[in-house]
């Protein structure tokens, strides 16, 4: 999570990016001709859907060519992503993607449908600091209050969250093991119904994202957030390392492609991701939904990839949950593919 990194609007390296590939995006003048399909793993209206739907106005002008939307919804985004997985790598299906999701499902769910090394990257767009909150009416007005009833009162909190080894399931699980409590995690398909699910008191707290909680001001209290300095939207929240808890866990919003995507269709992609991301009207719509805007092409979207698999395979063998062989086996994999190319 770069959240401390990220809060200034980065235009030059946009900027660069686009200069430096559109020579080679140039020279796939036949690509794109005709529309492109974007996968989109979760429900309409969720975080995930509203921040593509921002992209896809400025691709089209860029691109020439129709974007179309595609829901392919289930296992907290691996039904997208195992879809995309197995789509012709000619450019004309990309897919949204999370980060760390793509990593750590294929490591942590058997048959989950696809291996971090069948996608290729793209473009990393906009990152989404995590954070728990709880309804305004809620008796908890402060995380050390949830934390000391969760103590006395194993297993009976319940948290909301999206999907299983995802940015929202890791924050849960760093949360238990740094805190020292158990909870319940009541998990759903998108963020659209995790948040009915928290505004109709369904559950006690839900672990997502700033998109949820700018949205959502009005009716929820967050007690503290995963980013490195406060939120500037919520200036009096806390951050979990404020109060003494190792919590990190955000979630990094990417464009994706299957692997063996030609490098010219990516360059273009990328170089067209790169202008619509340094457009201020764009970064300025992302900014009030509670979205943190990014810039950063094909090869930092690998060195991501890289730093935090690493950072998250270390966790996972430390709670016990990864066995090491099979962390090896994982890293060495991945290692060969693409990603370190």
């Amino acid at each position: 999570m770069r959240y401390k990194r990220l809060v200034p609007a980065i235009f030059a390296p946009a900027l660069a990016i686009a200069m430096a590939l559109s020579a080679a995006g140039m020279a796939q003048a036949k690509y794109p001709d005709h529309a492109i399909t974007m996968i989109i793993p979760f429900n309409p209206g969720g975080q995930s859907d509203v921040a593509a739907r921002l992209l896809i106005p400025g691709l089209e002008k860029q691109l020439g060519v129709k974007i179309v939307p595609q829901y392919r919804v289930g296992a907290g985004g691996a039904v997208g992503w195992a879809t995309l997985a197995h789509a012709k790598p000619d450019g004309y299906t990309i897919a949204v993607t999370n980060l760390p999701h793509i990593m750590m499902q294929p490591l942590m769910i058997k048959n989950v449908g696809y291996k971090t090394w069948d996608l290729a990257p793209v473009y990393v767009y906009a990152t989404t600091p995590g954070g728990i909150a709880v309804l305004k009416s809620s008796k908890f007005q402060t995380l050390q209050e949830l934390i000391d009833y969760a103590k006395s009162n194993p297993k009976k909190l319940t948290v909301a969250g999206v999907g299983f080894y995802t940015g929202n399931d890791l924050g849960f699980l760093e949360l238990e093991q740094a805190a020292g409590i158990d909870l319940s995690y009541v998990n759903f398909s998108g963020a659209a119904p995790q948040t009915t699910a928290i505004l109709g008191g369904q559950v006690d707290a839900i672990y997502g994202g700033t998109f949820i909680f700018s949205n959502h001001a009005d009716k929820l209290r967050v007690l503290a957030f995963s980013s490195n300095d406060r939120v500037p939207q919520f200036p009096n929240v806390p951050t979990f390392r404020q109060l003494g808890l190792n919590v990190f866990e955000g979630i990094d919003r990417t464009i994706t492609v299957p692997a063996g995507t030609p490098q010219s269709v990516i360059q273009t992609l990328a170089s067209a991701l790169a202008t619509v991301t340094s457009d201020p009207q764009f970064q300025k719509k992302m900014d009030n939904l509670g979205f943190v805007p990014l810039h950063e092409g094909p090869q930092q979207y690998k060195q991501l990839v890289q730093q935090e698999t690493a950072q998250y395979v270390a966790a996972l063998e430390k709670t016990g949950a990864l066995k090491p062989a099979d962390a090896k086996a994982y890293m060495d994999e991945l290692k060969g593919s693409l990603w370190y190319q």
